[in-house]
């Protein structure tokens, strides 16, 4: 695995590659090995169209008996590894007895693969793969493609076998990690390359450009690099970030192996989705001196001219720092109103590294010295003109420059926009980043340390510094540093080394979930929505102060601030944050009703996510991709009843299984769990299954008893809702997959005969349904078989529903009494009765629960009866567009 790039002290050994091969390549076609080897039957199905016309029909066992190791890793190694890397080197045949140079050259180039890239080990003998051959591989690579005719069939073929290789890796269970990855490795690096040769290619060479997914399970939970980093210091949801942020193989080995520089926080209490370690405690925090026994005075500022500043004027205060002395603590700080011209640096940094103060509008007097010395440098450095002529740069925190006092505080806030905007540059102040130096650094490890592990990347109000800014620094050991500038020095560097393409792909990306708020930045910009934008750059972050989000999402959103801020509480503020997306967008997604968290409480609201961080949610079912697709789209319109959508869907009718009887009329026959609803639509006779999308969910994660628990607890909610008969599901059809669609499942509330509001027409009113959600539902077609079951079952159900002994169990009220108990028991041999019957005179029976359910149940089908059929549940479907009102 010497392939994948590493920083300059990486955090544990590099894992070598054992050298597994019982056979050298033998130069054929990359794409048809498998058959010339026998081994088609380990190529899944939808791959084997590459083989030829020679592939194998045997039937692929790998699923369910997945071929030895000691006979599948040679193998691959053999074909996937030096295959493929011969095939890139353009020495494989392109067809049976052709090739793009001598078979004797091809031959020779062959063997010699092996012996440049096998070697024995001195400390314990084995033969490991070494890929250094490989970096070294480009030049020829290159001489190569000019003897082949077509280019662009070239490309496309090796494009294909890159393709393939990458597939058929996924596919193969019994591989040791560091053969699988070596194989990942390898494929990373020339696809990577490849593609920049596409692109680069003069005249240009048009093939289209598809996906790979090397990295996949790379750093999958409870893996090997998983627990790696979780020994070395990493939090839990850093790394689960790090997932769901990147896409590459050689990114996500490079920040796996970076040394930690805040290895000794405690991230005990830490989740998959919540970091406490840097949460602060308001009431108790003190900032801190910038060493430790350093006892100097605290130093504020005139809070009465930061007050006159936001009170009397439109702009906001900046302050000046003053040396008035010889000595080294002979200065003062004076605050100013900011004036257009007047250039200043604004800090952004992280609270937990001591430089805040939630009591006075102070910092000790070592920080705002050493604050004041690296804005001084960062002026040399980043003004090269006549030092006599420059206008010093001023400074503006928030510590000093925000009010403590909440009037003056809010007046701050809405102007906070404009501070990181107007501002010269904003400087990222973060302890984990100012130990390295960016001369003796990779520029590699620094985006990664800056944009994939560091505090100042997690926090909410560090999100909009970095988003609003023309200008980013970030503060390194010995200067600040332009992140435009690093990100140029990355691009150069990946030009000349393919693995670290991708890795500058991945750090595009997240400049651009700082970016993509605002047009008019250094660098990529991104054209996605601004409410995906905003949803994946607010998932992982956190904050101390629910009632901020709002602010800070107004801010990033070109919201009024001032509106957000008077409301009373963060409820309140979000409620108006969705309000004046809507205005200014025209439309809320309609997708947000399926995918929902923990929603707000305020009614004409309760369809609202209460907030888009994924630290907030306090039992998080959503991943990354789930919570923006939610907020795809702009069809959605709020009103005082809900959220208005037009949506298919149909409503749950329940039905006796014989006119008279309850809709329960077997209770306690069995204890059942609520797994599933079955639903029949007589009209189609399409019959469907009904399953609560929470508990799907949280299921593989439970334990027996936290299920147990949890089934008791809701005490069957998907039947108690359909009993209402007022129970409705409204479709999401832009998630239905081979008949499977998430739903809103709703109760129908009535409106009020006077309700009027603009929002809504007479016409609306009319025809639409008003609807309390409840809950989301999966709903899935049955399958054939299970279709014929049902019918059996629901005509046994029938028969037993019209027996006497059914009849007389209604007559009896006391449940606890003799009576019941012999009655029910009589019931229940009705129920074993016809059964046995149908299991014994209609083989079809037995048959279709045999191909769905499993062999020898019979003597157990007949609880089937009162777990599934207690009644029947009727589907009602609405019109394409009904109209909605969700709340």
């Amino acid at each position: 695995m010497d392939l994948l790039c590493e920083p300059n002290s990486p955090a544990a050994p590099p894992r070598k590659t054992p050298f597994v091969c019982t056979e050298d390549w033998d130069g054929g076609p990359f794409l048809t090995y498998a058959v010339r080897k026998g081994m088609a039957r380990v190529v899944p199905p939808r791959l084997r169209q590459h083989l030829g016309p020679d592939a194998s029909n045997e039937p692929y066992l790998e699923v369910i008996h997945p071929t030895p190791k000691e006979e599948i890793q040679p193998f691959i190694q053999t074909w996937l590894w030096f295959g493929l890397f011969a095939e890139m080197l353009g020495l494989n045949e392109t067809s049976p007895g052709h090739r793009m140079i001598e078979d004797a050259l091809a031959t020779e180039e062959i063997r010699k693969l092996y012996e440049v890239c096998v070697s024995a080990a001195e400390e314990d003998g084995n033969k490991y793969i070494s890929a250094k051959p490989v970096l070294e591989s480009s030049q020829i690579i290159a001489e190569r493609m000019k003897l082949v005719p077509d280019r662009r069939e070239r490309f496309t073929y090796m494009r294909d076998c890159l393709q393939f290789a990458s597939l058929m890796t996924l596919s193969i269970e019994n591989l040791d990690e560091t053969v699988r990855y070596s194989i990942c490795a390898l494929g990373e690096y020339f696809s990577t390359g490849l593609f920049q040769a596409i692109t680069l290619s003069n005249p240009k060479v048009d093939v289209p450009i598809v996906g790979f997914s090397w990295h996949q399970n790379y750093m999958q939970s409870g893996g090997t690099m998983d627990k790696q980093m979780l020994q070395q210091g990493w939090c839990p949801s850093e790394i689960e970030k790090l997932r769901s942020q990147f896409t590459g193989l050689n990114t996500m080995h490079h920040i796996a192996q970076l040394q930690r520089p805040n290895a000794n926080q405690d991230h005990s209490n830490c989740t998959r989705h919540l970091c406490t370690a840097f949460q602060m405690d308001i009431e108790t925090y003190k900032p801190s001196h910038l060493s430790q026994g350093c006892t100097c005075a605290l130093i504020g500022i005139d809070e009465r001219a930061t007050s006159l500043i936001l009170r009397s004027t439109d702009t906001y205060p900046i302050i000046r720092f003053d040396q008035i002395g010889d000595g080294v603590d002979d200065f003062e700080l004076v605050v100013e109103p900011y004036e257009p011209g007047v250039p200043y640096v604004a800090l952004s940094h992280v609270w937990a590294n001591g430089l805040g103060n939630p009591k006075a509008n102070s910092l000790p007097r070592c920080q705002i010295k050493h604050v004041a010395q690296l804005i001084a440098s960062m002026q040399t450095e980043a003004e090269t003109g006549d030092a006599e002529y420059r206008t010093q740069y001023r400074m503006w925190i928030d510590t000093l420059c925000c009010p403590v006092e909440l009037g003056g505080k809010l007046i701050a806030l809405e102007r906070i926009a404009s501070v990181y905007l107007n501002a010269a540059h904003v400087l990222v102040l973060d302890a984990s980043l100012t130990g390295f130096d960016p001369q003796d650094t990779h520029p590699a490890e620094l985006m990664l340390r800056v944009y994939g592990a560091s505090p100042w990347m997690r926090r909410l109000w560090t999100l909009q510094e970095g988003a609003l800014t023309k200008s980013l620094y970030i503060q390194f050991a010995d200067k600040a540093v332009n992140a435009y500038a690093l990100l140029v020095k990355l691009w150069t560097a990946a030009n000349s080394d393919p693995r670290y393409m991708k890795i500058w792909q991945d750090i595009v990306g997240a400049y651009n979930e700082l970016q993509g708020f605002f047009s008019g930045r250094e660098g990529p910009t991104t054209n996605q929505s601004p409410l995906i934008t905003l949803q994946r750059a607010l998932q992982f972050r956190t904050v101390s102060v629910a009632s901020d989000e709002p602010l800070c999402i107004s801010t990033l959103m070109k919201l009024d601030t001032k509106y957000i801020a008077a409301a009373p509480d963060a409820e309140t503020r979000m409620a108006r944050v969705w309000e004046l997306i809507y205005k200014s967008q025209g439309g809320l997604p309609s997708r947000v009703i399926f995918y929902a968290d923990e929603l707000l409480s305020i009614p004409g609201w309760r369809w609202a996510p209460r907030s888009l961080l994924g630290s907030a949610v306090k039992d998080p079912v959503l991943g990354v991709d789930e919570r923006v697709l939610r907020l795809v789209g702009d069809e959605g319109i709020p009103t005082p009843l809900g959220l208005k959508v037009a949506l298919p869907g149909c409503r749950l009718l329940p039905r006796p299984l014989v006119a008279g009887l309850p809709l329960h009329p077997w209770p306690g026959a069995i204890n059942p769990t609520e797994d599933q609803i079955i639903l029949q639509d007589t009209t189609s006779g399409k019959w469907y299954r009904i399953m609560d999308w929470y508990r799907s969910k949280k299921i593989a994660s439970w334990t027996a008893e936290e299920l147990s628990a949890f089934d008791r607890e809701q005490n069957h909610p998907l039947c108690r809702e359909v009993d209402s008969g007022k129970c409705v599901l409204i479709y999401d059809e832009k998630s239905r997959v081979d008949g499977t669609v998430m739903t809103c499942m709703g109760q129908i509330e009535e409106v009020e005969e006077d309700f009027k509001h603009a929002s809504i027409t007479s016409t609306e009113l009319q025809v639409g349904i008003r609807v309390h959600r409840t809950r989301t539902v999966i709903m899935s077609a049955l399958s054939d078989d299970e279709i014929r079951m049902m019918m059996a079952f629901r005509e046994m159900a029938g028969v037993v529903a019209m027996d006497q002994e059914t009849s007389n169990l209604q007559a009896i009220g006391d449940r606890d009494g003799e009576d019941w108990k012999s009655c029910m028991a009589k019931v229940k041999d009705k129920m074993k009765e016809v059964v046995a019957e149908a299991w014994k005179s209609r083989p079809e029976v037995r048959q279709t629960v045999e191909n769905t359910i499993g062999l020898d149940l019979e003597e157990y089908m007949w609880a089937f009866i009162p777990k599934v059929f207690s009644h029947d549940v009727i589907t009602e479907e609405t019109p394409s567009e009904q109209l909605w009102f969700v709340d």
